[in-house]
């Protein structure tokens, strides 16, 4: 934002502000535990997360605003990030709701249980789309809500845990489960769906009007594969209106980002960050090391290493 890099420190668990320029540390704001993956900046308030608490913080200064938590104690309430859009925040719960927050004050509007399942963990991101807020729960149940009165709008069954953001691809909401789904927006139906025998979606991105997905084993349905170092890779595909276009394969199941102005994927697992041309699937470039999921702006990106090193440098097009 602006001269301003952040970056959220996973243990034990903090927010800091650096000089996009110089790199210099401005301020660093401790939190109540782990924090979450990542930070954002909608309508001049820093949104953050432990795991147990939602903070609306000062950009420039770190002071919170407001902060919420779904659950008192020392606990794990929040594995999923906050969706913020005209003046609301939502953000699930691992009691199983989604709770609905007044974007100034934090004051709690409205909070709906996604199911009475055992394990109904709302562990995924949100998706807003217009008057629809879109979330999902361990137990496979994907939800559409009001979001101006939490009405339950439409829901849907996939087949397995849904723990990644939910995607907007055009009319369809992009489902990540076992298998791949594109769900329509307004009735909930499913538009299309990829299955892939003794394989599951680990990682999921739009590109632009195609939609990018990495596949990893099964370990469920294939439990020996434990002992196959080569059941530990993954591979990337790229899908363009239901049919691929392009796949790589990956050394590991790397998380993956894309940046819509470079045309790149950045894939980042536990030895090194790649970068893929979203067009064919091709490497561009690759950084040996354990990343986070890099941020891109103004021609630069910026990474966050498993040593709390925070780096800048130009991006590479694809």
């Amino acid at each position: 934002m602006g001269d301003l890099v952040f970056a959220s420190l996973w243990a034990p668990g903090a927010v800091c502000a650096v000089s996009r320029e110089s790199g210099e540390l401005l301020w660093m704001r401790d939190l109540d535990s782990y924090a979450s993956s990542s930070v954002f900046v909608h309508g001049g308030v820093l949104y953050a997360t432990s795991v147990r608490t939602l903070y609306a913080l000062d950009p420039k200064s770190g002071r919170t605003r407001w902060e919420f938590s779904p659950k008192r104690g020392s606990g794990e309430w929040i594995y999923s990030q906050p969706a913020v859009k005209a003046g609301r925040v939502f953000l699930g719960d691992r009691c199983g709701y989604l709770h609905c927050l007044e974007a100034k004050s934090g004051k709690l509007i409205w909070r709906r249980q996604s199911s009475r399942d055992r394990n109904n963990q709302v562990n995924s991101t949100a998706v807003i789309a217009g008057g629809r807020v879109i979330t999902a729960n361990n137990q496979g149940a994907v939800i559409c809500y009001s979001v101006e009165t939490g009405k339950t709008l439409w829901r849907q069954q996939v087949d397995a845990a849904c723990i990644s953001e939910l995607l907007r691809l055009r009319t369809n909401v992009v489902v990540a489960a076992k298998s791949l789904y594109c769900i329509d927006l307004k009735t909930g139906a499913v538009r299309s769906r990829f299955t892939f025998p003794k394989h599951i979606v680990t990682s999921v991105a739009v590109l632009g009007k195609r939609v990018g997905f990495v596949l990893g084993t099964d370990f469920e349905v294939e439990p020996s594969a434990w002992n196959n170092p080569l059941a530990f890779n993954g591979e990337l595909f790229i899908l363009e209106q239901g049919r691929e276009k392009a796949r790589q394969a990956l050394n590991g199941t790397p998380h993956i980002r894309f940046d819509s102005e470079t045309g790149v994927i950045y894939a980042v697992n536990h030895s090194k960050m790649v970068m893929i041309d979203s067009s064919d699937a091709s490497t561009v470039e690759s950084h040996p090391g354990e990343f986070a999921l890099p941020d891109v702006s103004d021609g630069n990106f910026y990474a966050l290493s498993r040593n709390g090193e925070l780096s800048s440098r130009p991006v590479t097009t694809s």
